[in-house]
């Protein structure tokens, strides 16, 4: 069960951040602690992420509108860009802004809108 689990949370974040992603994110959370690493991809991905009932979107969805409304900019910015590769469109990720803006104050929502525009800015 837990080889299922860790294989179904690197699947997930394969999903959200391509290989290359998923294997830097893995890495960085190893690099820190190998069990903790292992307890997010296998509890937090391969468990919650994995569970049936609501689909990848709806779930990237809520996490991104969270990680606003408690103002933790740098892991919106990541979430955002799984959201991107999940097919989430530009205009979906500011309505959830302009939504959420009302019911976590301006401020997260400013901050959400310079992570917007730092994702979604063209690749130089």
């Amino acid at each position: 069960m837990a080889d299922d689990k860790h294989e179904k949370g690197m699947a997930i974040r394969t999903q959200l951040w391509g290989e290359k992603g998923a294997k830097a994110g893995a890495e960085f959370l190893n690099g820190f602690d190998p069990d903790f690493g292992k307890f997010l991809n296998d509890e937090l991905f391969g468990g919650i992420w994995a569970r049936p009932g609501l689909a990848i979107k709806t779930r990237s969805m809520i996490t991104m509108a969270a990680l606003l409304a408690l103002g933790r900019g740098a892991e919106l910015r990541v979430h955002m860009r799984g959201a991107l590769n999940l097919g989430i469109t530009h205009t979906e990720l500011k309505e959830m802004i302009f939504h959420l803006s009302q019911y976590s104050g301006v401020p997260s929502a400013v901050e959400a809108i310079r992570a917007f525009t730092e994702v979604t800015a063209p690749k130089k």
